[in-house]
């Protein structure tokens, strides 16, 4: 009984807890690293699918009960603590609710037409048996996952009649065309390519008996009936007739022939045959071919479709089947015959069937004003349900979901034609109430562990880590592994920079409807499509008027940013800018992206990859572009057509009260552009102020409603100019380290207490987060939402949130204060490094939700805390690595008021990342049907809760119960966060990516910085070690 007696010790033990923590974090890591290389199916199919990963979650869960009652959790002193285990045990089970009773599809509806029915999302393999008589004989369906890195499983073998049958997976056919070999036992073959001169082109493959329409021509093969192209087979030579007259030349001697109408000719190989509209050439003749499909390499060519290769055996016959994964989710078939029995092969979705039906009344995409690019669409649809009497007009629209009897209907794409859409189904309310249940209990356990006086939260001490830390340094490398793996032009016009820039005090309404200084606009527009606030030492108005008023001379400007090299290499550039006259050909009316914007905006946005991605991103920056040479930009005037909006001026000249209004409205640009040049050369801008305050005048007189104020006009010019985030990190970093060094002196000194210059540095290190706070609050005033809507943003509040965090902890330790300071500013002067893109334009649909502000705003301050936690760690490891006889006890006095200080942190930081990633959850769910997709960013938020949660519970395990340990543990986590902000954002394909072109190759300053942390671990575990036995002595 003993032996049984330690393995249940064991399964329930805090180290299996650990153990189970480190697989399961290790799994998700490398799928998401086989997702970026293989695709999604195959991380599904090695991992997130897999048996065995299902295994981790169940051993999970035993572990978690058994606790429950081994550690007696169930008692009211420890209640927080079971609110918690069982928090994730209900949201296990709701997972596994979803996966095995849950499904989705997509549903593809026309205007004007009403379907009833879905398609899966997964895909299915079958084949079916029939005799002569049409009888079925066998029928085998499995569900399959095939990728390029497996053979999949489908296989079924059994007699049919007495007659072995077997049929099997063989072989994955990647961006695949078709082809005629020759083959034994195969039928008369040929494969013919189809030109006209409207650049139509199509490989058209005929058997004896089949006819065929390509274009508007008709070809028939071996029949009878009239075709327009007759090709038939005599004594082993391919005839052709035409009921036009051909010619026909040499591919190899150029020699000419001629073929009347209604005659016959051979057919051969190698010559191009003419009609009046059509060439036509013979590119396979077969006496005995089948179409087999071929792998096409990708960069010549994308045929939107995937093969498979069956091998099936009957009795002594064997025959190779072939199937095909087509993009837009079709069924595809196959059928072939051996003896008097058929064998039909099937591949692709099931239909689910609806108790109701959605017909498509309209579909209604909106472009962005002045361009060709989709701001937003919706589905308006109309639900009937005869069981229930029930006819629903809806608008199904991104964060607008339709739910009707258990099942969630979202927008997802539409028809290239833009008269049909595309929408998600899902069928999931028992998974998702049991997993809410579970988010609930979750949220309840972080309230009562702040709140309640027992515990850990809040009795946490010095005496909760008791080892040495000697177990640490093997699990520290193994871990960081993991990670690891893981000039102007002199003939434009440039206007003078003081007086254009008081030209930015004229208001403008944007895209959005908000009015706000034209300064504003102009500063966010070049960082838009330039990426920097100046160009060539040029301001924003001084670019923004020039391209506007003298785009002629302008348009040569390489001003566009490009970030993708393989885009750059197909537009034909090798510098990260572009001019607009590289991609737009303004003489023959031709746009270099037009092909390829279309085919990415038409992907869903979960299967973009990096490219297309950076090509909307590009084809954004051009068409803001464009809109400044129109003039569209220039929203200065408000309309008088009863309602609220502004326009340019030919906009405004359609509602212009009388011909003094028409004449103002049609010069005052002009007259004003022509006073600021000639003031240029005169020095007198007299004459530019006067039409600047009537324009200013005119605006505030006729405008509907009430406009900022002057002040706010000023204050919002002030913010753009003043750059306070540029200014604050090179601020924070220099108070910070020269801080931290004072304070370190200190403690090696043996000194204790405040210093008059520690409270200076904590003086200017608060003046800074007053000017932090300001520029955030006056950010969220500028652009009309919470700022933390993208890339910039985030770090912009994560770094709000870090100096929070020190100026929270400062009254315990100067230090702490010392340390958030200087990361404040590492992360400032990443949001200000060239791969950061503020947005100025609308968000994009599935953005315009208030899930946005919960989830971003609560996931991004978590990394504040964690990373001060880091940095925590990372001091006492300095103060270990510094420490000596004399000052060991100073130290090691310090060191346990940072490591209590760093657990409260560290638990306020999982307590958010938890918060966030789960209120991110609710909102993938809200907005497009699925909770958890396994996409690598959720991915990797999920590997840092659970690197986070090894972390606070590493004090359990004996062999990490030490201050060393939790100290060093800490700093090397922090990889984690970095690699789900930086690496999925930036290296890793994913809905969540940000990343264009290839990813950028880690810096060597990466590599130097794990040395030196590496090296300074080491030494601070030596220096650790001889303290704790010098203490013991």
């Amino acid at each position: 009984m003993l032996p049984m007696k330690l393995n249940f010790k064991m399964l329930f033990s805090p180290v299996f807890t650990g153990v189970l923590f480190v697989v399961f974090i290790v799994a998700m890591a490398a799928a998401t690293f086989i997702e970026n290389d293989f695709g999604a199916a195959s991380a599904s199919q090695m991992v997130y699918n897999s048996r065995w990963f299902e295994l981790i979650f169940l051993m999970l869960v035993i572990n978690m009960l058994g606790q429950v009652f081994i550690y007696k959790l169930y008692k009211k002193k420890k209640i927080t603590i079971l609110i918690f285990h069982l928090s994730f045990i209900v949201i296990i089970a709701g997972a596994a609710i979803t996966r095995y009773t849950g499904y989705e599809g997509r549903v593809h509806i026309r205007e004007g037409q009403a379907v009833s029915y879905g398609l899966t999302g997964d895909e299915y393999m079958a084949v079916n048996v029939y005799d002569s008589k049409n009888r079925l004989l066998l029928s085998h369906r499995e569900k399959v996952m095939v990728t390029n890195t497996s053979l999949g499983s489908f296989y079924r073998e059994e007699k049919i009649n007495e007659t072995p049958f077997s049929v099997r997976y063989s072989r994955y056919i990647p961006n695949a065309s078709e082809t005629v070999v020759d083959t034994e036992g195969g039928r008369p073959m040929a494969a013919l390519l189809v030109t006209n001169a409207r650049r139509f082109r199509k490989v058209v493959y005929l058997a004896e008996g089949d006819i065929k329409i390509v274009d508007k021509l008709k070809i028939g093969f071996g029949t009878d009936e009239s075709c327009d192209l007759n090709i038939s087979l005599k004594a082993d030579t391919f005839i052709v007739r035409s009921n036009k007259e051909l010619t026909g030349m040499s591919m190899m001697t150029r020699e000419m022939i001629t073929i009347p109408a209604g005659e016959e000719a051979p057919l051969r190989e190698m010559l191009i045959y003419s009609t009046p509209n059509y060439r036509i050439v013979p590119q396979k003749l077969s006496l005995s071919g089948t179409v087999v499909p071929v792998s096409l390499n990708t960069e010549n060519s994308l045929t939107g479709k995937d093969a498979f290769e069956i091998e099936l055996r009957y009795g002594t016959e064997f025959r190779k089947m072939y199937v095909y994964d087509v993009y837009n989710g079709e069924i595809d078939t196959a059928e072939t015959k051996i003896g008097s029995d058929s064998f039909v092969l099937t591949y692709g979705p099931e239909r689910i069937e609806f108790p109701f039906s959605l017909m498509l009344e309209d579909f209604k995409l909106e472009r962005y004003p002045g361009s060709s690019s989709p701001s937003g669409y919706r589905s308006e649809v109309v639900l009937v349900d005869k069981e229930h009497n029930v006819n629903m007009p809806f608008s199904i629209y991104m964060n607008n979901v339709l739910k009707y009897r258990g099942y969630r209907f979202y927008q997802s794409s539409y028809d290239p034609d833009e008269k049909g859409t595309i929408l998600s189904v899902n069928h999931d309310m028992m998974g998702m109430l049991v997993t809410y249940s579970g988010y609930a209990l979750l949220f309840v356990f972080i309230i009562l562990s702040l709140i309640n006086k027992d515990s850990v939260f809040r009795r946490v001490k010095p005496s909760l880590w008791r080892n040495s830390g000697s177990r640490l340094l093997g699990l520290i490398i193994a871990f960081l592994a993991i990670n690891i793996g893981a000039g102007a032009n002199p003939s434009k016009i440039i206007y003078e920079k003081k007086k254009v820039d008081e030209f930015g005090r004229v208001l403008v309404q944007d895209q959005k409807g908000r009015t706000k200084p034209l300064y504003t606009l102009s500063h966010d527009i070049l960082r838009k499509i330039h990426r920097s606030n100046t160009y060539k030492g040029l301001s924003p108005m001084q670019v923004f008027t020039g391209f506007s008023t003298d785009f002629q001379n302008w348009k040569d400007e390489p001003l566009i940013k490009v970030s993708n090299k393989d885009l750059r290499t197909t537009i034909g550039i090798t510098e990260e800018y572009v001019s607009i006259s590289q991609l737009v050909d303004f003489e023959k009316g031709e746009y270099m992206l037009a092909g390829m914007i279309q085919e990415a905006v038409n992907k869903p946005a979960g299967e973009r990859d990096k490219m297309d991605k950076e090509i909307i991103k590009v084809d954004e920056r051009v068409n803001i572009v464009m809109m400044l040479a129109r003039g569209e930009f220039f929203r200065l005037f408000p309309l008088r057509n009863g309602t609220d909006s502004w326009g340019t001026p030919s906009q405004a000249l359609q509602n212009a009260l009388d011909e003094n209004d028409s004449l103002y409205i049609s010069n005052i640009l002009s007259l004003y552009t022509g006073a600021l040049y000639e003031g240029k050369t005169t020095g007198n801008y007299n004459e530019a102020d006067e039409y600047l305050e009537s324009l200013l005048n005119y605006q505030r007189k006729y405008a509907s409603y009430e406009l900022p104020s002057e002040s706010q006009v000023r204050a919002e010019i002030f913010y753009c100019k003043s750059m306070i985030f540029e200014r604050l990190f090179p601020y924070y970093a220099t108070t910070g380290i020269i801080m931290l060094v004072i304070l370190i002196t200190m403690i090696i000194r043996g000194k204790t207490g405040r210093t008059s210059l520690v409270r200076v540095f904590s003086g200017l290190i608060l003046l800074g987060f007053v000017f932090h706070t300001a520029g955030l609050g006056i950010r969220w005033y500028i652009s009309g939402h919470s700022p933390m809507s993208n890339g910039y943003e985030s770090m912009l509040f994560i770094s709000w949130v870090t100096a929070l965090a020190g100026l929270l902890f400062s009254r315990r330790s100067s230090l702490t204060l010392a340390a958030t300071a200087v990361l404040a500013s590492l992360t400032l002067m990443v949001a200000h490094l060239s791969f950061m893109d503020p947005e100025i334009t609308n968000l994009v649909p599935v953005l315009q939700s208030y899930w946005l502000t919960l989830h971003v705003s609560v996931i991004t301050a978590s990394y504040g805390f964690l990373g001060l936690g880091a940095i925590l760690g990372l001091v006492n490891m300095i103060l270990f690595a510094l420490s000596t006889p004399v000052n060991r006890k100073h130290i090691l006095k310090t060191v346990d008021d940072l490591t209590v200080i760093n657990y409260r942190t560290l638990s306020l930081g999982l307590y958010f990342l938890t918060i966030g990633t789960f209120l991110g959850a609710v909102w993938a769910n809200e907005s497009w049907g699925r909770y958890w997709g396994w996409d690598p960013k959720e991915t990797w938020s999920l590997i840092t809760m659970m690197v986070y949660a090894f972390v606070i519970h590493s004090r359990n395990i004996k062999a990490l119960n030490s201050i060393f340990s939790f100290s060093i543990l800490a700093v090397y986590a922090f990889s984690s966060v970095l690699m789900t902000y930086f690496g999925v954002n930036y290296y890793l394909s994913g809905l969540h990516s940000y990343a264009g072109g290839d990813p950028v190759p880690i810096p060597a300053f990466v590599y130097i910085s794990i040395a030196v942390l590496l090296a300074l671990s080491f030494y601070s575990y030596s220096r650790y070690n001889r303290m704790v036995k010098a203490l013991s002595t």
